[in-house]
């Protein structure tokens, strides 16, 4: 799948120390892909990180054309989002 990020996505990514190897390894391979509204998905993965667990999301316009990533971030709170470890 063809995408592109968003200056809003590639600014939280840079504040967030996110890169954009995982971002695509997530849309490519998530755990879960849940729509959001008509534009939006969001595509979830659990991530192992120096020896903790974090939950990215990664929220995706799949209307435009071609794709664009809105935004990204990463959380411990994985039970917020229906995840047990």
């Amino acid at each position: 799948m063809h995408f592109n990020f968003s200056n809003h996505a590639l600014i939280q990514m840079r504040r967030r120390g996110i890169k954009e190897e995982l971002i695509t390894d997530i849309i490519h391979n998530p755990d879960k892909i849940v729509e959001q509204d008509e534009e939006l998905s969001v595509y979830s993965k659990v991530v192992n990180e120096d020896s903790k667990v974090y939950l990215y999301r990664v929220f995706l316009n799949h209307v435009k054309e071609p794709k664009v990533v809105v935004t990204v971030y990463k959380t411990s709170k994985l039970e917020k989002y229906g995840y047990s470890i």
